[in-house]
């Protein structure tokens, strides 16, 4: 039987009258990229630092690798993982010195030392720099030497808190890039708390949602997304006209959303939407577009949320 890498089960963690996350349950499996998400204040950094042991829940349990998360085997099992959950670096050492006091920590054999930091160092851009104090870094900078160092070892399993915050858009995109060759080729795990969702659809296998500290919605996107959005959806752009164009199509479809000059609707498979589309051209009605609509990790977040205000 094949064990989870990670697997939370009620995660609970109180700092004094405050709940900060609540009976959180999801599980991560080897090779998948999980996407917590959730706004500043969710809870999101306090669950990342839970399951890889820096903080210890009140409630529930962590497990890593199949094996329950205690005192005794944390670090062990954080030889095997990676973390960046802040910028906290050597101030007064060069990003170089930095990974080598970083790499001798995880244990790697000092003749690969020299050569897996170097590579770390052109990975993130920061070879030119690399003997400059990181106490003279920009926010962006640091933020890529702190990843580096999560990296350097190699780990099975990878957490990163708001990873691409203060990277500049080229930079994000390269670190998603670069996340998904190390899942591509190495089998690796990783587990990724934001708010920022530019890029999450070419990393993230699963999500969870999480807000004040309540995870609202987890599991694999494609399922999450289809629940929500079963069938397939298009929007349709008309010359004037649009409420008898609306009336048109929703006795062959299930209209849903609508514009001035645009609505949406749902159909089950192709043939309806050439119905609709010769139906509204047969009473008169200008098709300026029909646009199939794919729902993203993005829309999901915000209908969410959307429905946790409403609730």
């Amino acid at each position: 039987m094949t064990h989870p890498t990670v697997c939370a089960d009620r995660l609970t963690k109180r700092f004094g009258d405050r709940e900060a996350v609540s009976a959180l349950s999801f599980s991560v499996s080897r090779g998948r990229a999980f996407g917590l998400l959730g706004p500043n204040g969710s809870g999101k950094t306090t669950t990342i630092r839970l399951l890889n042991g820096l903080l210890t829940p009140d409630d529930g349990s962590v497990a890593l690798f199949g094996e329950p998360v205690t005192a005794r085997n944390a670090d062990a099992l954080r030889q095997r993982i990676g973390v960046q959950t802040d910028t906290n670096l050597y101030e007064t050492l060069s990003a170089r010195e930095n990974l080598r006091i970083w790499g001798a920590l995880y244990g790697i054999d000092r003749s690969a030392l020299a050569g897996r930091v170097d590579e770390v160092l052109e990975t993130f851009g920061l070879s030119v720099r690399a003997d400059s104090l990181a106490g003279e870094f920009s926010k962006g900078m640091r933020q890529k030497l702190a990843i580096g160092r999560a990296i350097l070892h190699e780990p099975e399993l990878l957490f990163l808190d708001e990873p691409t915050a203060g990277l500049d858009p080229e930079a994000a995109a390269e670190l998603i890039s670069y996340l998904k060759q190390m899942i591509q080729v190495s089998n690796t795990t990783v587990v990724i708390s934001t708010h920022q969702l530019a890029g999450l659809e070419l990393l993230c296998d699963d999500i969870g949602i999480i807000k004040q500290g309540h995870l609202l919605a987890a599991g694999p996107v494609e399922e999450l997304l289809q629940r929500q959005w079963p069938g397939n959806r298009y929007s349709v752009s008309v010359d004037g006209g649009q409420g008898e164009a609306r009336r048109i199509a929703a006795s062959l479809a299930t209209v849903e959303d609508a514009a001035e000059g645009e609505f949406t609707f749902g159909a089950d498979d192709d043939s309806t939407v050439s119905e609709v589309v010769a139906a509204l051209v047969g009473a008169g009605v200008g098709v300026r577009a029909v646009i199939p609509l794919h729902p993203t990790i993005e829309d999901f977040y915000f209908t969410t949320l959307d429905k946790e205000v409403a609730a």
